[in-house]
C-alpha cells in the first residue's frame, strides 16, 4: 500500500523471470519515485525474500517478516528487485530463511550461489527497464548450480495453498512428517513455521482477491472467500499482518503473490 504525499508518484511493476531462473525466481519487479516529493510504501508480509537495489546503493536481502513496515524513497530513487518463490531462497542465499527473519541484510554478508555475485553492472544502468534485464543477467550467470530445495515443504506449501482452512496436523498427516519437524523444517525454508505461512498465504489471498473484485463484496463476503473463518478472524489478521483495518487496506493494496499459483484452489 502507498501512503503517497501531495505530489508524489509510484510507478510499481512486476516481470516474469527468464526462464532458466524461474524454478527459483518468483518475478522480478521495479519501482520509480517521481514527482516533488518523496515517498512511503507500506511493504506487506508475502512469505518471500526479495534481492533489492536501490540506485547505487549496495544491494541487500530483504527477508520474510511477519507485520508491515513502511519504506521511504526520496523523488527520483529507482528500486529494482527480485523476489524468490516461499521455501527457495536458502538454496541461493546459503542461509536459513530464519536467519533474516524481520531483517534487511546486506547482500555481501550472505553466502550460497550469491556469494561475491557483482550487481555494479545493475545500479550503472541508465532507466529501471535495464536495470531489470542487467539483474536478470547477472543472476542468471550465477544462480545455476543452487543447492537443493526442501521438495517436502515446497509440497506443503502447494497443500496449503490448494487447503485455505486446512489444518496443520492435517498437513503432517498428509506429508507423513511429524508437526515438529514440519515446523523446524518450514523455518529453515520459509523463516516461520506453517501456521505463520498459512495466516500469511490467506492474507495474501484476500488481497488479491478484493483487487480482482470490480465491485468491492462485503468484508464478510471477502472473508469467505479468502479462507477466513468469519469477519472477526480476517480483521484481527489484518490488523496483526498489516497493522491497519481491512477498511484502510483492501482496495489499495496488491497482493505481491499474484503471479505464483498458490490462489488455485
Amino acid at each position: 500500500m502507498d501512503d503517497k504525499p501531495q505530489g508524489s508518484l509510484s510507478e510499481y511493476k512486476e516481470f516474469l523471470p527468464p526462464a532458466p531462473l524461474a524454478a527459483r525466481f518468483l518475478c522480478f519487479w521495479t519501482q520509480t519515485i517521481s514527482g516533488s516529493r518523496g515517498n512511503e510504501h507500506r511493504v506487506l508480509p508475502d512469505a518471500c525474500i526479495d534481492i533489492v537495489l536501490i540506485d547505487d546503493q549496495p544491494p541487500f536481502v530483504v527477508g520474510p517478516w511477519t507485520a508491515s513496515f513502511v519504506a521511504r524513497f526520496a523523488a527520483g530513487t529507482t528500486v529494482t528487485g527480485a523476489r524468490i518463490h516461499p521455501g527457495c531462497a536458502p538454496c541461493l542465499l546459503g542461509i536459513l530463511a530464519s536467519e533474516l527473519l524481520n531483517q534487511n541484510i546486506p547482500l555481501r554478508d550472505i553466502g550460497g550461489v550469491m556469494q561475491g555475485v557483482r550487481l555494479e553492472k545493475v545500479s550503472e544502468q541508465p532507466n529501471a527497464a535495464a536495470r531489470r534485464s542487467a539483474l536478470a543477467q547477472v543472476l542468471s550467470a550465477s544462480a545455476k548450480n543452487p543447492a537443493p530445495v526442501d521438495r517436502a515443504v515446497l509440497a506443503g506449501i502447494q497443500w496449503l495453498g490448494r487447503h485455505p482452512q486446512g489444518r496443520v496436523r492435517q498437513l503432517s498427516q498428509w506429508a507423513g512428517i511429524s508437526e515438529r519437524q514440519l515446523h523446524r523444517r518450514f523455518c529453515s525454508a520459509i523463516g516461520y513455521g506453517p501456521k505463520m505461512f498459512q495466516s500469511v498465504l490467506r492474507f495474501q489471498r484476500l488481497l488479491n482477491t478484493a483487487r480482482d473484485t470490480n465491485t468491492l463484496p462485503s468484508l464478510a463476503n471477502l472473508a469467505a472467500s479468502a479462507g477466513y473463518a468469519d469477519q472477526a478472524h480476517m480483521t484481527r489478521d489484518v490488523q496483526r499482518l498489516a497493522g491497519v483495518r481491512p477498511t484502510a487496506l483492501l482496495g489499495s493494496a496488491e497482493s505481491t503473490l499474484r503471479m505464483s499459483d498458490l490462489f488455485k484452489t
